[in-house]
């Protein structure tokens, strides 16, 4: 069964990345978070290059192409944690490294020819990010289960002309747009059909002509990752950057991808600790009727549920990423990587919350991080992955033993509709 004693590898890159939240995060979070301009927010121009000097920036990346080599999902998770400690929106460089390697090694959506052209590439430029197009306007959590009419799901099309694909309309909720060199998006290539036959996967280069960003999004929290629109007007992209078959489906693409879905929970643990311990601090320091608030039951019984709920939530989220991890080993638990990435949200709301009730008028300060973790674990729990309203659905569905068509007459790739909800983007 699980072994809850971490390698020596783990513990240096928890040591390492601790150390980066604390002494180069934390100082910075709260001003980039306090600006009024959403688009001065974003932690990337500060902390990249500072990322890639310690080797956080590229440690998912395949040691075979300049990378770290770390493709345990559990490790992620460790790290994940140990940065959103410093700041909950500066995990977005950890998707980037994630998803990239995902996508440019999966035997079935990529060639070894893009791998060798763009993983080296990410590696060698201290700015490089990616990100993954899949919400728009008037589609959103219905491609999570996903909703197959015609009336549904990606309306940004790609319409094959000559060697190129021409693309049109609008993705917003973007992360890192403005930043992202390559885009990996969801587009329909037919039109006229569900998202099940008619979706694809394009890697688009964000530099093409007519590509350009539109109004970047005024978040609750998570500010200092920055989401935006991206608008598409005729971009010509060249059908070479197509990723698996055209028209294979959104659940084929997502079959085979890992999901991260795990290392932004393990996220939310590590800014609700960090609402926890300064909890804790602080009510050994404040003194009322004679003694530390601590000492007052209210107060100490309500640090006492803070500890449970977070020892519950940690335990849950990493053994959930090693089932994942020892997939080919072990049978697959699909509800699993869902119920635990729901549940960790909760909990991390319910931590921030009892923290600005110890913290009482002090923890809605501005000037206080009190207020400021509670804004970043709610903004996720209405975003983050669908929200935890799909969540819940998508495991029920999984529950169930269903998931979204089971027809394989459906899809043009054989079984290209089944998918476990452990898995995707």
């Amino acid at each position: 069964m699980f072994d809850y004693t971490l390698t020596e590898e783990q513990e240096r890159w928890k040591k390492l990345a601790h150390d980066f939240a604390r002494d180069e995060i934390r100082p910075i979070s709260l001003e980039l978070d306090h600006q009024e301009d959403p688009a001065k927010c974003a932690y990337m121009p500060h902390l990249l290059d500072k990322l890639d000097k310690v080797g956080l920036r590229c440690m998912s990346i395949p040691k075979e192409y300049g990378g770290g080599g770390v493709d345990d999902l559990l490790t992620h998770c460790i790290v994940g944690e140990e940065i959103s400690w410093g700041d909950r929106g500066a995990t977005g460089w950890m998707l980037s490294s994630t998803k990239i390697t995902h996508l440019l090694t999966s035997d079935v959506l990529s060639t070894k020819e893009m791998a060798e052209e763009w993983l080296p590439q990410y590696v060698n430029d201290p700015t490089f990010m990616i990100g993954t197009a899949t919400t728009e306007p008037e589609s959103g959590s219905e491609n999570q289960l996903p909703y197959n009419g015609v009336d549904g799901g990606y309306r940004v099309t790609a319409i094959k002309d000559g060697d190129d694909y021409v693309v049109n309309g609008k993705k917003h909720f973007i992360s890192n747009v403005g930043y992202a060199k390559l885009m990996f998006t969801f587009v329909r290539t037919n039109p006229n059909v569900g998202v099940e036959e008619g979706a694809s996967l394009l890697m688009i280069p964000m530099d093409l002509p007519g590509i350009s960003m539109g109004k970047v999004h005024n978040k609750l929290g998570y500010r200092l990752n920055q989401n935006a629109e991206i608008i598409f007007e005729n971009a010509r992209v060249p059908s070479k950057f197509l990723m698996g078959p055209e028209n294979c489906g959104v659940s084929y693409i997502r079959k085979h991808l890992r999901g991260d879905a795990l290392i932004n929970a393990a996220g939310q643990i590590g800014t609700a600790r960090a609402a926890y311990e300064a909890s804790v601090e602080f009510a050994k320091e404040r003194v009322q009727s004679g003694r530390p608030i601590a000492e007052h039951q209210t107060i100490g019984v309500k640090l006492v549920d803070m500890y449970t709920k977070l020892q519950a939530a940690r335990n849950f989220v990493y053994y959930a990423a090693w089932r994942q991890d020892m997939r080919h080993e072990f049978p697959p638990d699909p509800p699993m990587t869902l119920s635990a990435s729901a549940f960790a949200h909760e909990i991390s709301c319910d931590v921030t919350r009892m923290a600005m009730e110890i913290h009482a008028g002090r923890g809605v300060q501005r000037e206080n991080f009190i207020e400021k973790w509670f804004r970043d674990c709610h903004n996720m729990l209405f975003s983050s992955d669908g929200g935890n309203n799909m969540k819940k659905v998508r495991a029920m569905y999984s529950l169930l033993g269903h998931w979204g068509e089971s027809d394989p007459s459906h899809n043009p790739v054989v079984k290209g509709a089944d998918v476990s909800a452990g898995d995707g983007l």
